[in-house]
């Protein structure tokens, strides 16, 4: 045939195919520039790193703790009502909780506590604008222990009992953190179960809640209420 299909008639059907052609590219790249969730621009600096969940991960561990505890606190008060307002408040539900909250509550066992109790409580949330969890050393405390593992016949407990801390949580709670030389969990449990004969209940002006027993790197070994 040669070059006969380059006629008029040829050129015609070719112009039009190629115009056809450039039609379709320039809608299919106006459809990609209009797509989006809602078929409009998306606005400067929004991405998937402005996500709920990666806005929560950004914030104080205080208040991260505060929230899993109003959660927590929350699912409480749904089961069980004013019922649980009383177990959890009055009689340390809520401070215990926090010692069994692992990572939720690590960044402020305080402030997990604080949500726990507001939750329970039925009221809003209130989260806190700074830490709460108040940690001192208490070396008189300590030295009262280790008198009395003396007196009891016991120098080596005394002398496991390397430093005491006061761990102030929300309202008068408090727990009792003792670092140790256990290395063990039965030896911390033991260390507990002495520590705890020996606390007489007098708490001063707070409410001792548990006694958390510590290796010498400070890892958690044995918690035992008071």
């Amino acid at each position: 045939m040669g070059e006969q299909g380059m006629g008029p008639r040829g050129g015609t059907a070719l112009r039009w195919r190629c115009a056809a052609a450039i039609a379709v590219v320039v809608a299919g790249v106006l459809g990609v520039t209009g797509c989006g969730d809602d078929s409009s621009p998306r606005p400067a600096g929004k991405s998937a790193s402005d996500s709920p969940e990666r806005q929560a991960g950004q914030l104080p561990g205080f208040k991260r703790a505060y929230s899993a505890g109003y959660e927590e606190g929350r699912t409480l008060h749904d089961e069980g009502g004013k019922g649980a307002a009383v177990r959890e408040i009055v009689h340390g539900g809520c401070a215990h909780r926090a010692l069994s909250a692992d990572d939720r509550a690590d960044g402020d066992r305080g402030a997990w506590a604080k949500g726990c109790r507001d939750a329970v409580s039925g009221e809003p949330k209130d989260p806190p604008t700074h830490p709460v969890s108040q940690r001192k050393a208490n070396p008189a405390l300590l030295k009262d222990f280790r008198a009395w593992a003396r007196a009891e016949g016991d120098d080596s407990l005394g002398r496991h009992a390397d430093q005491l801390f006061t761990v102030g949580l929300t309202g008068p709670d408090f727990d009792v953190e003792v670092r140790t030389g256990c290395t063990s969990r039965s030896q911390a449990k033991k260390f507990a179960s002495a520590f705890v004969d020996w606390w007489d209940g007098d708490d001063g002006r707070g409410v001792a809640r548990s006694v958390v027993v510590l290796d010498p790197h400070n890892r958690r070994l044995a918690v035992q209420p008071l």
